[in-house]
């Protein structure tokens, strides 16, 4: 006869499935050395975790700054406009980085942040964060290397959209998605483009023609395969040194 072992499993509550402890982008904007129990903690100061449609606003120019907020997936923009009334993009988005830091220095946001897809955000109001700060050290450190990557990232762009070519400007902007988007997609050399190739014009500073025949010329030398929204990197090495 054999014998049943009698398993206690854990009942874990749906709730819990949104909580930091389970999300699965927490390693890209939390400190990689949070303990459990800090990250319980961090999980209280989390406001809210709305579920926003495409095209709604996460806040807009002008308004007071009171949170940032951690995107759990999903895409956003955000942009500006221009003395004559025209969009102008200053950045995209994506799961596991926090938007809103541009805004701690003066408390008013200088721009405007939309989903371009079904996304989800968790609002960190910042007084909250700013109380933490003496129990986790690790959170303030955090902040500051986010900040550090998104200087980083647009001084990159400013220099790219300055003093290269079309193509080289095309090529910099896949082979910066591939660096961002790598770090959570398990398909590395594979991921599909929220935004259209109009607003990659826009932030890049060419029309939607020229973005086309880029890729098109991209794909003809075998280093990209585009196919709609979605790209896969051929040759990755030779996009990279396009960079350069």
């Amino acid at each position: 006869m054999a014998l049943s072992k009698k398993i206690d499993h854990r009942v874990v509550p749906i709730k819990d499935f949104s909580s930091c402890a389970y999300c699965s982008v927490r390693q890209l904007c939390l400190p990689v050395s949070v303990a459990k129990k800090e990250i319980n903690i961090i999980d209280e100061l989390v406001a809210s975790r709305p579920l926003l449609k495409k095209g709604d606003y996460l806040f807009h120019s002008a308004d007071k700054f009171q949170s940032l907020f951690a995107i759990k997936s999903g895409a956003i923009k955000t942009y500006g406009n221009t003395r004559d009334g025209r969009e102008q993009i200053t950045g995209f988005h994506f799961a596991g980085e926090l938007i809103g830091l541009d805004a701690i220095g003066n408390n008013t946001h200088n721009c405007n942040a939309v989903t371009l897809e079904k996304t989800v955000v968790c609002e960190l109001p910042y007084k909250n964060i700013e109380s933490i700060n003496l129990l986790i050290p690790g959170v303030q450190r955090e902040i500051t290397r986010l900040m550090s990557l998104e200087i980083h990232n647009d001084e990159e762009m400013l220099m790219a959209i300055g003093s290269m070519r079309a193509e080289q400007r095309v090529a910099c902007f896949l082979f910066s998605l591939y660096r961002r988007l790598m770090l959570r997609n398990k398909q590395k050399s594979i991921f599909r483009l929220p935004m259209t190739r109009e607003e990659i014009g826009n932030y890049l500073g060419l029309s939607l023609e020229t973005v086309s025949r880029r890729m098109s010329s991209l794909h003809e030398e075998g280093i990209i395969e585009v196919e709609n929204r979605l790209i896969k990197l051929e040759n990755i090495d030779k996009l990279q040194a396009l960079c350069s």
